[in-house]
């Protein structure tokens, strides 16, 4: 896999890497050397008992380009999400190619049809099983480490990929 101009996190995908220490999993996965946030995600993600962890990780605060995203508020869907998701989404389109990583399906959908490359926990694990990046039995650590300390979801269908 070859690096990609930027990852940006939003506040859900952030706090639950940060929760479980692997972080640089991300960052080694798409070969970058710093992940970006927008203001907004490192304020709501700073709020949490995760804050020595955020300080000590290799993420960049990018400014935003204030013009676009004024232009998104007339974006009904756009405007009915939470300051976090919209930042990030707006950080993404500014930097071209970027990968957002992002768990919330309305602001997944909303990106995706602005033109973001849009991926959840679900298939950034499977894109790291599958890409042999990790071992079957990381995948089933990560799985289990994200149940546990994040409190994650997984769908019993997509649960079972991941650790099959």
């Amino acid at each position: 896999m070859s690096p990609v101009p930027g990852v940006v996190l939003d506040s859900d995908f952030l706090s639950a890497f940060l929760k479980i220490d692997r972080l640089s999993l991300v960052k080694d996965f798409y070969q970058v050397e710093e992940l970006l946030v927008p203001p907004a995600v490192y304020r709501e993600v700073s709020l949490t008992d995760l804050l020595p962890k955020l300080v000590s990780s290799s993420l960049r605060v990018q400014l935003l380009d204030a013009n676009r995203k004024q232009a998104l508020w007339q974006d009904g869907d756009f405007a009915k999400l939470g300051p976090g998701e919209q930042e990030a989404i707006v950080l993404s389109l500014g930097r071209g190619d970027a990968v957002l990583l992002m768990n919330d399906k309305q602001a997944r959908r909303v990106a995706t049809r602005l033109g973001v490359e849009v991926v959840n926990i679900p298939t950034f694990l499977a894109a790291c099983k599958v890409s042999g990046f990790t071992s079957r039995e990381e995948i089933s650590n990560l799985v289990l480490a994200l149940e546990e300390r994040d409190h994650y979801g997984f769908r019993k269908d997509v649960r079972e990929l991941l650790l099959s």
